[in-house]
């Protein structure tokens, strides 16, 4: 019996990831032959029709914005503003399906960014920089900008299901110039590959949000304790890089489908007092109070479709819902 229903379980599963990559393949396609403005109104309508549905996700995206703009906010206003973030969504996939053929004009030439001298600067010394951000606005156009502002870059990538799904993402990472480690599994320890490129004054990426292993630091977030990852301020302490708070948001400005925006602050620098956990933790905490400003300003680019404080559970990842 058991046998039998795990094979079921077990088809079912393979079924959906089959799926999963015909339909990858099938948008991937027809994002990049068919107009611009079609397919703009196509990912808007599939956000619109996500978003009433009212899924698990969509349910869990509400939850997480609840936190952002607190009780008072009218529970109308809310469902306003979780379809404007699945609209926001599905730009970054649409966005990130069409980035091969974006061209660097365009990635360039509508990018409004702050902080690109904070970044300069430090690498000019000859240190190496962890840039940590959010899951918001577009970091896979960001991380396409940074390589042509002559940033190249080394990031990780969840190990996501399908495995030919993340082979796909991690090729278009790839293509627009970016180092891509698997987070896991990937035959050479990250962690140690990631010191090495900070060592030789390189600079890293890194998604950090949400802690999706255990080893994660406790934080204080929008007033609630959560954890979040470890990895930037460790890898910063351990080689004298400077850790730099990122954010990234959208703005319809007329333009072309609009523009990206993003900042870069000040360097986040270790507290003189205390023992390398102490240092750690409040390096980490600094990190999520930046996020939590950026994420205050512009809720609806925060693309959290999952669990980020313990009074939720935390599933694990599907593709559709974090591709950091």
């Amino acid at each position: 019996g058991h046998a039998s229903r795990r094979s079921v379980t077990a088809s079912r599963v393979s079924r959906r990831e089959r799926l999963q990559t015909l339909g990858y393949g099938i948008a991937d396609t027809l994002v990049r032959v068919l107009p611009e403005g079609l397919m703009r109104r196509l990912f808007r309508f599939a956000a619109d029709v996500a978003w009433r549905r009212h899924g698990r996700s969509v349910v869990q995206l509400e939850r997480n914005l609840r936190r952002v703009v607190g009780p008072t906010m009218p529970d109308a206003e809310l469902s306003a503003l979780s379809r404007k973030a699945m609209r926001s969504y599905g730009r970054y996939w649409l966005e990130f399906f069409r980035l091969p053929v974006l061209g660097s004009e365009r990635i360039v030439g509508r990018m409004q960014f702050e902080g690109e001298d904070v970044l300069r600067d430090v690498l000019a010394t000859g240190r190496g920089a962890v840039m940590a951000l959010p899951h918001s606005g577009n970091w896979d156009q960001a991380g396409a900008w940074l390589v042509l502002r002559g940033f190249p870059f080394t990031t990780v990538a969840e190990r996501l299901k399908p495995e030919a799904l993340f082979d796909r993402f991690v090729a278009v990472r790839e293509k627009v110039g970016m180092e891509v480690l698997p987070l896991t599994g990937g035959g050479r320890n990250t962690f140690a590959v990631l010191l090495q490129r900070l060592k030789a004054g390189k600079p890293l990426c890194l998604v950090s949000d949400r802690d999706i292993g255990e080893s994660g630091i406790e934080v204080s977030f929008f007033g609630e304790v959560t954890t979040m990852p470890a990895g930037p301020a460790s890898l910063a302490l351990a080689t004298g890089a400077a850790l730099l708070p990122a954010f990234l948001w959208y703005s319809d400005d007329g333009g072309p489908g609009g523009s990206w925006c993003g900042w870069i602050r000040a360097e986040i620098k270790p507290p003189a007092e205390g023992d390398k956990r102490a240092k750690i933790a409040a390096m980490t905490q600094a990190l999520a109070d930046c996020f939590a400003g950026g994420i205050a300003e512009h809720p609806e680019d925060w693309h959290m479709l999952q669990p980020m404080w313990p009074a939720d559970d935390r599933p694990a990842p599907s593709v559709l819902e974090g591709s950091g």
